[in-house]
């Protein structure tokens, strides 16, 4: 089996989708009988241990990542822009410009329909039921203490960590660890409820399988795991 898919992205089985609905089987559950719980004993941390999260959750926001990618997107296409043609230096630089482009829209996409979905939804979040006992949906209302499913950390870091799963699978699991611990700080700083953050890993693993099929169909050289280094009498497979 290739290496990238031991995670279940490029070609996920049966193992992996079972996973997959374990996990969306597990909102509702957590949703009705451990977010409350959870949410209280977060208030009883340490002040120090907060500030801490307070800190990490930072590498959850999706605009440093977008910029990042953006940059480096553009840095290889114009590396790819000067090589000669045709060229190994070129086909190389062409597929790091689509795989940086790939990463960019793995954070870009799954943040909109986070968004989209946290409007519909309108969950509310901890700090009003720590506050005032009230949980519960209020849907498409703009406020931001009723946005609170999917989390949108959650969402960026899982994205990125599918991502690189498939790009460089040896570092899958320094990715997962670190947005796991990203996503854990949301639920430490009471910004958002466990089932939230799952939610987030959820639609991050759909987008981005979504998008690698999208990539593999237009024929856009993403390296990833399963794939050699393009060279230069390789053509790109074009959508049919």
């Amino acid at each position: 089996m290739p290496r990238a898919d031991r995670l279940g992205i490029a070609n996920p089985g049966h193992r992996t989708l079972l996973l997959l609905l374990a996990a969306a089987l597990a909102i509702p559950v957590l949703m009705l009988f451990a977010d409350r719980p959870i949410a209280i004993a977060m208030q009883g941390l340490p002040a120090g241990f907060k500030n801490l999260a307070a800190d990490i959750t930072l590498f959850g926001k999706s605009l440093s990542w977008l910029l990042l990618s953006a940059a480096a997107a553009g840095f290889w296409a114009w590396h790819a822009d000067r090589a000669e043609r045709p060229s190994d230096r070129h086909a190389r630089c062409r597929a790091r410009a689509w795989t940086a482009t790939f990463l960019f829209a793995a954070v870009a996409l799954s943040g909109i329909l986070a968004n989209i979905i946290k409007l519909a939804i309108g969950r509310l979040r901890p700090d009003r039921y720590l506050g005032e006992g009230a949980y519960g949906f209020q849907p498409w209302n703009l406020e931001s203490d009723l946005r609170g499913f999917p989390s949108g950390h959650a969402t960026t870091v899982f994205a990125l960590a599918f991502a690189i799963a498939l790009i460089r699978p040896a570092w899958r699991w320094p990715a997962f660890a670190a947005a796991t611990l990203v996503a854990a700080t949301r639920v430490i700083l009471n910004a958002h409820y466990l089932s939230d953050t799952i939610g987030g890993l959820l639609l991050a693993f759909v987008t981005v399988l979504w998008l690698r099929r999208l990539f593999r169909r237009r024929g856009w050289p993403v390296l990833d795991g399963n794939e050699a280094m393009p060279v230069a009498d390789q053509k790109p497979r074009m959508a049919p």
